[in-house]
């Protein structure tokens, strides 16, 4: 099946995962597993480029997988790029997500700012922005709602492919 090469990221923040994220138990491991395997498999069938909207949870935990995917096969000559809603998204992170998303968009092949300052409906132009730039989703999506569920209906409404590791 032809899925098209690029993909967007969309899930929780750390809060609503049902377990604890990088608690090394065996819902986390999980997790890591199938969120590694779903981007080399989305890889090595076609898709370069990865979007991530750069939210703490889902998003960064995709962002640094896709730049250890690129690490181990180079090959795939795969691109990240980070979607960010608005300058200083970071500032309320906690100090250790706060690096993990500078050493991400050091990283990045690109970096695109969807607006100069927050405002209200920031966060889904960003999504809308992804959903609309890509071919497929990759979610952790569980049925909770809020922006993922949004995005998740966007994405299914514009006909994008989804896939969801909250699903088997």
């Amino acid at each position: 099946m032809e899925i098209g090469n690029k993909c967007c990221f969309t899930g929780y923040r750390p809060n609503k995962f049902p377990f604890a994220l990088e608690s090394n138990t065996k819902d986390s491991v999980e997790f890591d597993n199938k969120l590694f395997s779903s981007v080399l498999d989305l890889a090595e069938s076609g898709v370069n480029v990865f979007f991530s909207g750069m939210a703490m949870g889902f998003d960064i935990i995709a962002a640094e997988t896709v730049l250890c995917v690129r690490k181990a096969r180079p090959d795939l000559n795969i691109k990240l790029i980070c979607a960010v809603p608005f300058i200083n998204q970071s500032a309320s992170f906690s100090p250790s997500w706060k690096a993990r998303y500078d050493e991400i968009l050091s990283s990045a092949d690109k970096v695109i700012l969807v607006s100069d300052v927050y405002y209200k409906g920031c966060y889904f132009a960003r999504n809308k922005y992804m959903v609309d730039s890509s071919d497929v989703v990759l979610t952790y999506f569980d049925g909770k709602p809020g922006g993922t569920k949004n995005t998740i209906d966007y994405a299914k409404k514009s006909g994008r492919k989804i896939f969801n590791l909250a699903e088997n």
